[in-house]
């Protein structure tokens, strides 16, 4: 077409035959008008797949936007889970929590107030007749003790009498001399003889059985930590060294093993008993452990509750400690124990269990699980909620 459109005209003579001039013009005008259609119908293709690739196009943004939102909400999912599984673990409730409440929160009662309520009997007053009593007695000066007018002197009748509950804490120290004597004989044997010594908690220790009473109730009965009860006495003129305190704890805790052993004998007696564990954090880096997240067990019986401390939330744990070591009665315990930390043989000698969820949501189907594990292997197993 370019080379049609191009080419020049030959020049012909004047008065040349305009015939076949006019026939070529025309069917270079017909030829153009062919290539126009080809093109008008190669445009309009080209406009055709232009709108059906602009349409498929928005389908593909739709579709991944829809994507990205269900992948955003599967992330969310994760995350939950995540931390329903991996996450800090806690059995107490927000006050906005009502999944255990039955009544209706429009007929909730005012708040009492606090303290006393009006119309109640006064709380009687305590009795402190049993501390030992110090008397202190305080006296006029002796400028007082005359009459102002006259100068007489003035004449005792009896005391106004008070109480008052003092606290005197002593740090002393106990110097202990032994006795030795000599014989004053000549019969055969040592010829100095020296009384024995007084007895210790801790051998060759510089610390005496009342520092130790204090620290064990101050630290299991009160518990405090150790560093602040050395800081307090640290102000009454007593200063150990903590590294001296720990040693001595881990030199007394063999002594505390038969009290365990009783206590483990007396709690798979019990005819009835309940288990459960909690996460619990232990600031000791141990070989082969990442983090510092143990897991506290507790055992309650009847008539004993015991605790145990453990590095893995395991089956082992459950298993080779008090749940399952005794022959016979009725266990309560967490479904989730049952389902994922107890090996089935290990629950052929028990008649019972009671099982439960940890959440409402969970304790169906962890019990239904459990109900289809155990109905398998185990069918004289009772498990109720």
């Amino acid at each position: 077409m370019d080379g049609v459109l191009l080419t020049p005209l030959e020049a012909g003579p004047v008065g040349a035959d305009l015939t076949a001039l006019v026939t070529r013009l025309v069917a270079e005008v017909d030829q153009l008008r062919a290539e126009v259609g080809v093109l008008r119908r190669e445009n309009l293709e080209w406009r055709q797949q232009a709108g059906y690739w602009r349409s498929r196009h928005a389908d593909a943004v739709r579709r991944i936007a829809a994507l990205e939102q269900e992948n955003e909400q599967l992330r969310g999912e994760n995350r939950k889970l995540q931390a329903e599984r991996f996450g800090r673990r806690s059995e107490k409730h927000s006050a906005s929590d009502r999944f255990n409440e039955l009544d209706d929160p429009a007929d909730a009662k005012p708040k009492r107030p606090r303290g006393r309520q009006p119309g109640q009997p006064a709380p009687k007053r305590r009795d402190y007749s049993h501390l030992p009593t110090r008397e202190q007695v305080i006296d006029l000066p002796e400028a007082e003790q005359i009459c102002p007018a006259c100068g007489l002197p003035l004449k005792a009748c009896g005391s106004e009498d008070s109480e008052q509950l003092e606290i005197e804490i002593i740090v002393y120290r106990r110097v202990i001399r032994r006795r030795r004597y000599q014989r004053t004989c000549r019969c055969p044997g040592p010829r100095t003889l020296t009384a024995p010594p007084a007895p210790k908690l801790i051998p060759k220790s510089l610390l005496g059985v009342s520092v130790w009473v204090e620290i064990l109730l101050d630290k299991f009965a009160s518990y405090r930590p150790t560093q602040r009860l050395l800081e307090q006495w640290r102000l009454v003129g007593l200063d150990l060294a903590a590294g001296t305190v720990t040693d001595g704890l881990q030199r007394l805790e063999p002594l505390f093993n038969p009290i365990m052993e009783a206590l483990l004998k007396r709690n798979r007696q019990s005819h009835y008993k309940q288990a459960d564990e909690t996460r619990w954090l232990v600031f000791v880096e141990q070989q082969g452990k990442v983090g510092f997240g143990w897991w506290l067990w507790v055992f309650n019986s009847e008539d004993s509750v015991l605790y145990l401390l453990d590095d893995s939330r395991s089956h082992p744990v459950p298993e080779d400690w008090p749940l399952l070591l005794l022959d016979h009665g009725l266990v309560g315990c967490s479904a989730k124990i049952l389902v994922r930390k107890i090996s089935l043989p290990k629950l052929s000698h028990l008649s019972h269990f009671a099982a439960s969820g940890c959440h409402p949501g969970r304790r169906g189907a962890r019990l239904k699980h459990l109900s289809n594990r155990v109905g398998r292997q185990l069918r004289r197993l009772t498990i109720f909620q």
